[in-house]
């Protein structure tokens, strides 16, 4: 107290007397932008002193159910005051988020971001329903064999010869409902034809019989006019397909039936073949040529001794993926071909043959496409068809499209899943899958692009990580991944650019889902691969006799007859309808039960749902991620809680997502898969283009599904897009020659003018260019430009 009464009161700031930061060094603009953020950090920091005062002063702010949480270093909020009358601030609770749930976490040193796998994910627009209850009557196949005692192969005409065969041989006891019409149709008459039925109802069988038995009867008539029957008689059919596995498959079901007439001929010349051993099969002489249009029309235009003056039937099979594939001039050239050597006189005249050509189309989908093909190859022709018997029988026009269905005893469902949450889930479906031994014997799953498909064949076989991250355990099995230590790539392992995985591996076990105990075997295959290696890849795992798992693009959902495939999964979706009906043909075959699931994610993509239900499947199951994922990651013992299986799926994320960050050749490969599965979501169809609208996809959450911490606009794989990139490549490596110029640092041995150097190299070189500059001139580093 003061002798005149007054009382003095010096209130100093909190930080009088702590230690002010300096900057010393660089130019005015620097310091100046240094203090004014000095200041600015201690205005903040009163701010918060002060609310904290307020918030004592009333006590603990509490809500009914949570509390507030004022993180350090962070400001908080200005208190809002309530409407009501009430002096007391009112303050907005922060809702405290579980930590099994995984909250966001911050960006690492590198510029990764690491989130969860159960946060911000969008919400399904439709409201789950419950689920009915599947009618446990037995549904009859529809593509199954007939019952009926006079459905027989020796009642539809063919000979007692190659009735007898398919019985003791191929163990085929009755036709199927399009064989039986077809096989009837093609023998009686000389007429064109559409061959449309369902997906596993034996298409191949129904036009390639009728050949067979027509060509039998041609060599007995000319046995019986004195002349002999041979394979340099002449080539009498030709069958086109679009596929080299296609094609494939139907010569391996044409030398079944050629085995009971050994004196008919059967050939193959498709693409990624030695065009010298082809011209050899075919000097030597064919009956029967099973052929891919682009293979077939370069042989016309280089092979002489390839004589087409005989040819009397002409099959088109899958003939809407012929018009989507390009092959439209292509067919349009062995057609005209065909027409003109046709017309020739021949030297000695075949008795029996007919006078004018048969030309079949086939296909599980007629639509309004292959009216092209119609009005190119076919004349009158009749429509052979099961699921449109009404149609057919009234003369209904056969190329108005038509609804596209599946078969009936087979079992097709959706799962909703959020973006991030894609790959996860699909481990924990196969895992669910596969868990009881014998459940399910083989299983595909379709992907967009062949870049997917290699990098998800290495990352659901992978041994596991390097290293499974700070603080754990490489014997630590909480992600369930065998681990077993992996020696770190070098930067000479990465991907060559503008090219796919060089590995030739397209086997290996599926350590992701599967164990010791019941081991699956895993495949992969797209159209990228050597042609001797798709071939070898489909006929292992057509004889795998353990429990495998098929990765592949759409080359293998055309026509391919795969034994035992009880699961099919549609990872990415179809680009048409007709497409998915296709992929789910695989499955369902020749009367059996087959199953079916399409990967949906919340929002748009679930307008998919009535695209679907245009084919009237039997039941259209829906599944949730959050269903599948604690099927799959729920431990085998124990009580099963939220936070266990939640815990032990995004432990298997984050162990994916350290394995593509140690190994730059995964990463660069994951990168790719990215871009590319961007690119293919763009090529749906235009009536479905609403449906998979890229506008509305999270490319950050579809990033962290490829196991990627990289932010979607910093991925950039070079060798992609040449021609986009190539002034900012120019720009650096002009930037790079001069730093080597100042620098005196020489160029690599063997660097092209187009190469980037590596950032390590640029960033010494950038430093010994400082450090002459300051030599020279004793000039700061903040004054240099």
């Amino acid at each position: 107290m003061a002798d005149d009464g007054m009382l003095l009161n010096f209130e100093l700031p909190e930080d009088a007397f702590a230690t002010k930061k300096t900057f010393k060094g660089g130019n005015w603009k620097d310091r100046l932008t240094a203090r004014k953020s000095a200041e600015y950090g201690r205005e903040k920091q009163r701010e918060r002193a002060t609310f904290g005062k307020t918030i004592s002063q009333y006590g603990d702010v509490k809500s009914d159910e949570e509390e507030l949480i004022l993180p350090e270093g962070r400001p908080s909020k200005r208190p809002r005051i309530a409407e009501t009358g009430d002096s007391r601030p009112s303050i907005r609770p922060t809702k405290q988020k579980s930590a099994h749930r995984g909250d966001e976490l911050p960006k690492t040193n590198t510029g990764e971001v690491i989130s969860s796998l159960f946060t911000s994910n969008p919400m399904s627009t439709s409201e789950p329903k419950p689920v009915a209850v599947e009618d446990e009557a037995p549904v009859e196949p529809s593509n199954a064999p007939l019952n009926d005692e006079l459905a027989t192969f020796t009642n539809l005409g063919l000979s007692s010869t190659l009735a007898s065969h398919l019985l003791n041989k191929m163990g085929l006891k009755a036709p199927t409902a399009i064989q039986r019409k077809a096989v009837q149709q093609l023998c009686a008459a000389n007429t064109d034809a559409f061959i449309q039925a369902e997906t596993g109802s034996g298409k191949t069988l129904a036009y390639l019989l009728p050949i067979v038995q027509r060509i039998t009867q041609l060599s007995q008539q000319m046995k019986d006019a004195g002349q002999k029957f041979t394979r340099e008689s002449g080539l009498f059919a030709i069958v086109l397909a679009p596929t080299r596995e296609l094609s494939k498959q139907i010569s391996t079901v044409l030398e079944g039936l050629l085995s009971c007439c050994h004196w008919i001929v059967g050939g193959i010349v498709i693409g990624g073949e030695k065009k010298q051993s082809e011209k050899a099969r075919l000097r030597k002489g064919v009956n029967i040529l099973v052929a891919t249009p682009g293979r077939l029309a370069d042989h016309f235009n280089n092979t002489e001794v390839l004589d087409v003056s005989k040819v009397r039937w002409l099959v088109l099979d899958e003939g809407d993926r012929l018009v989507e594939l390009g092959f439209e001039q292509d067919i349009q050239k062995i057609v005209s071909v065909l027409n003109l050597r046709g017309r020739k006189a021949q030297e000695s005249p075949i008795p029996g043959l007919p006078e004018r050509r048969t030309t079949v189309l086939c296909s599980a989908t007629i639509k309004a496409d292959v009216e092209q093909l119609r009005s190119i190859a076919l004349k009158d022709p009749v429509s052979i068809a099961v699921d449109a018997r009404e149609a057919a029988e009234a003369g209904a026009d056969p190329s108005i499209e038509q609804a596209f269905s599946a078969p009936a005893q087979l079992k097709q469902g959706y799962a909703v899943v959020p973006a991030k949450q894609r790959l996860v889930t699909l481990v924990a479906a196969l895992k669910q899958a596969f868990k009881r031994k014998g459940s399910v014997m083989k299983c595909i799953v379709f992907i967009s692009c062949a870049d997917s498909v290699d990098y998800h064949f290495e990352v659901l076989t992978r041994l596991g990580s390097s290293k499974a991250g700070a603080g754990q355990d490489n014997d630590d099995d909480r992600s369930g991944v065998q681990r077993v230590p992996v020696a770190k790539l070098s930067k000479s392992d990465k991907i060559p650019q503008g090219h796919t995985i060089s590995d030739t591996r397209t086997q290996g076990l599926a350590t992701s889902f599967s164990n010791s105990d019941d081991p699956v075997q895993l495949f992969r295959l797209h159209g990228s691969l050597q042609q001797a290696t798709r071939t070898s890849t489909l006929k292992a795992f057509t004889k795998c006799t353990e429990p495998a798992v098929l990765i592949c693009t759409d080359v293998a959902s055309r026509g391919l007859d795969l034994p035992n495939v009880d699961l099919v999964i549609e990872y990415d979706a179809p680009f048409s309808k007709d497409d998915h009906l296709h992929r789910v043909g695989r499955t369902a075959r020749a009367g059996k039960d087959g199953r079916a699931m399409i990967f949906l994610m919340p929002g748009s993509e679930e307008g998919y749902v009535e695209v679907l239900k245009e084919g009237k499947p039997r039941n259209l199951t829906r599944h949730d991620a959050d269903e599948l994922l604690k099927k799959g990651f729920a431990p085998a013992t124990g009580v099963v809680t939220d936070s266990s299986w939640e815990q032990l799926a995004t432990n298997w994320q984050l162990d994916v997502e350290r394995w593509a960050a140690e190994h730059p050749r995964h990463l660069e490969q994951a990168r790719r898969a990215y871009q590319s599965h961007i690119r293919a979501y763009a090529t749906h169809v235009a009536a479905e283009r609403s449906i998979f609208d890229m506008k509305q996809m999270h490319l950050g959450h579809l990033a962290k599904a490829f196991g990627l911490r990289d932010k979607p606009g910093s991925i950039r794989v070079p060798g992609q897009r040449p021609g986009k990139d190539a002034g900012a490549k120019n720009k650096a490596v002009r930037r790079n020659e001069a730093v080597r110029k100042v620098s005196g640092a020489k160029r690599p041995r063997g660097d092209g003018d187009m190469d980037v150097p590596d950032a390590t190299d640029e960033h010494e070189a950038r430093r010994k260019m400082h450090a002459k500059m300051k030599a020279m001139s004793g000039a700061s580093e903040f004054n240099l430009g």
